[in-house]
């Protein structure tokens, strides 16, 4: 190997593939990166088996080569180096990193047995969509994905996609967060996958604030998303590959009910007050009850436990339909309120045993359910 490269670019690099590394006593090379250079390619990688990150940028290289170091050796080394230029080689099996007055090698494993890390061939179904857009909309729904080793489709996200848009649904059977997302053309794949729970946070992680376009190829078993810069002059580019989960998503449509007896306009920021006000005495159940009076126009808020003492409040509110008295987990709640932008909310209730729906007042793109707490 013998290539000179961007610091600034390396350390980016280092920093998004690393994501991937595992901590693995039976594997200890998941917990290092593999360092290539070809062709005026410098590329790190990083791999925990279920997720696969790439970061390509250009340099000048005059000699091929891969490495398998630790991230940690390198990276902070790269903090205290001052020029942006620096030499990467090879001392024997290990790494050379020189820039100025460093001189440094870096103990490196045997490329051989770093995984592969699959990449589309060129056959797969490609879907092209807005990087922020897409992640702001995943933001809005991973939170909710389930833990249950007995349901593995709800520990993911599930992504439908339409000619003319597209959907994210997650749900961990206690509420449920869906999120729409329109495309500017239409596209011509038309299917759904579900994409596992950090998967999907690491690409709001990594490509939330990219601007420019998204390549999202996929195969039966696996996604990659394919992300250039528009900046050709730096050939950055990025890729994470995840496996899929395999299973069908539960019809979550089907609890979502069609009429209601009671709808409530609310200022969001004071409801989301209320109910934070109502948490500290909510105990370890976080059980926190809602009266709703469309007589007297109100949201009365209440929590009691033996520990912390008793609690109500009252909120003026638009109301329709009938009273009820729901008990709720408090952080369901917030979790979806907290998602919405909007300055008024909408709730709306079937019944008292029925969950809650609630959506950003003159929005239609996004929609939260919450179960309540059913004596």
């Amino acid at each position: 190997m013998d290539a000179l490269v961007s610091k600034s670019k390396l350390k980016e690099a280092l920093a998004i593939a690393e994501r991937a590394a595992a901590k693995s006593a039976t594997l200890p090379v998941l917990s290092n990166v593999l360092l290539s250079a070809e062709k005026n390619i410098v590329q790190v990688s990083a791999t925990d088996l279920e997720i696969g990150l790439t970061y390509a940028f250009l340099a000048t290289t005059k000699q091929d080569g891969k490495v398998v170091i630790a991230p940690r050796l390198l990276s902070p080394l790269l903090q205290v180096i001052a020029t942006d230029q620096i030499q990467l080689g090879r001392e024997g099996h290990d790494l050379l990193v020189e820039a100025k007055e460093y001189h440094t090698s870096i103990r490196s494993l045997d490329p051989e047995e770093f995984p592969i890390i699959p990449s589309p061939k060129g056959e797969e179904d490609r879907v092209d969509v807005d990087c922020r857009v897409l992640c702001k909309g995943l933001s809005h729904v991973v939170g909710m994905t389930g833990q249950s080793q007995a349901r593995p489709e709800i520990s993911g996200v599930l992504f439908v996609f339409e000619k003319g848009g597209l959907k994210m649904a997650a749900t961990d059977s206690f509420r449920l967060a869906e999120k729409r997302l329109v495309f500017e053309k239409e596209q011509p794949f038309e299917g759904s996958f579900i994409l596992p729970q950090k998967a999907a946070r690491e690409l709001v992680a990594i490509f939330g604030e990219l601007p420019g376009k998204m390549t999202i190829s996929l195969s039966p078993v696996q996604a990659a998303f394919m992300y250039e810069s528009e900046d050709k002059a730096s050939g950055v580019r990025i890729q994470l590959v995840s496996r899929l989960i395999e299973g069908e998503y539960p019809r979550y449509q089907d609890i979502i009910p069609e009429d209601y007896k009671t709808k409530i306009a609310i200022s969001r920021a004071e409801f989301t007050d209320h109910i934070k006000a109502a948490s500290i005495f909510a105990g370890k159940t976080n059980e926190i009850h809602l009266v709703i009076d469309p007589k007297q126009k109100e949201l009365v808020v209440t929590a009691q436990s033996p520990e912390a003492g008793a609690h109500k409040a009252r909120l003026a509110a638009d109301i329709q339909g009938e009273y009820m008295e729901i008990a709720f987990n408090w952080r369901f709640l917030v979790d979806g309120l907290a998602q919405m932008k909007s300055e008024n909310a909408e709730l709306k209730f079937s019944s008292e045993e029925g969950p809650a729906v609630i959506l950003p007042m003159g929005e239609d793109d996004y929609l939260y359910l919450a179960m309540p707490i059913r004596a």
